[in-house]
């Protein structure tokens, strides 16, 4: 059996991805891979290299430090050991491109990752709490969204989880009473969307352009009726922030909301 280390500063799983594919060409290989991850020194490098001598092993490795690289390429060669830098190639060949130095700093790809895991977290965890779904667990929300039926509850909700929020929107129906957990958690996380009741009342018509029915659902007298038990709600909860979705935009609106609730601006 041959063994392939794979050595490097970030979580190797990048050099893993790659040798597994590379591998994927070769009938049944008696393959084993040794991982080490996070190397932080050349001492512990220069471990790593003797165990990868006296096994006779492949080393593959992927590290933005040119002095780790540097070491690598040296004891391999004086050793005659095979080996492949994944990652040197690359950024020198940017390096020239951009006219730039790179950084050489471990853990940038490992913060990218963190971000990307955190956005799918938020994503699945506002679809679970979308429109009143789920109304517990609502402690570990970043933002509530409260509104009525077309004030752009679900769009907003669903934009904010792509920048890594995790959200709850729960609809307002005079005759169905608001969860009692949404008192319970921190109020500076609820928001409640109002909009024009002209407005509206066109949002819904278009939205129920294609169905026949007779329902209250556009009714004028109906929406003012909403609206002002919505403005009632908010008159006894004034820790509430209170966001007018009227003609903007679902950017605008999700600004406005990590601006009252997160207390700072984020590029959308």
């Amino acid at each position: 059996m041959k063994r392939i280390y794979i050595v490097s500063d970030g979580t190797g799983q990048s050099a893993m991805n790659i040798m597994r594919a590379a591998l994927l060409q070769f009938d049944e290989p008696d393959v084993k891979f040794t991982i080490y991850s996070n190397v932080d020194s050349i001492d512990k490098l220069k471990v790593i290299l003797e165990h990868a001598k006296l096994d006779n092993g492949f080393v593959a490795f992927t590290t933005v430090m040119a002095e780790f690289r540097k070491t690598i390429h040296e004891f391999c060669h004086e050793n005659e050991i095979l080996h492949f830098d994944i990652l040197g190639p690359p950024i020198n060949k940017l390096k020239t491109f951009l006219e730039k130095t790179p950084s050489e700093s471990p853990g940038r790809l490992r913060k990218v990752d963190e971000k990307y895991f955190r956005r799918i977290d938020a994503l699945e965890y506002t679809l679970s709490h979308d429109d009143g779904k789920i109304t517990t667990g609502l402690d570990e929300a970043d933002i509530i969204i409260l509104g009525l039926s077309r004030t752009s509850k679900t769009p907003t909700s669903f934009f904010l989880a792509q920048q890594g929020f995790r959200v709850v929107n729960i609809p307002l129906v005079k005759e169905i009473p608001i969860p009692e957990e949404v008192f319970r958690v921190d109020q500076n996380k609820v928001v409640c969307l109002i909009m024009d009741p002209e407005v509206l009342q066109k949002v819904r018509t278009a939205r129920l352009r294609h169905y026949r029915t007779n329902s209250s659902y556009t009714d004028m007298k109906k929406i003012f009726d909403e609206v002002e038990f919505v403005y009632e709600l908010i008159r006894k909860n004034r820790r509430w922030h209170i966001i007018d979705t009227t003609n903007k935009s679902i950017e605008e609106t999700a600004r406005e909301i990590i601006h009252s609730v997160i207390g700072r601006d984020i590029e959308l």
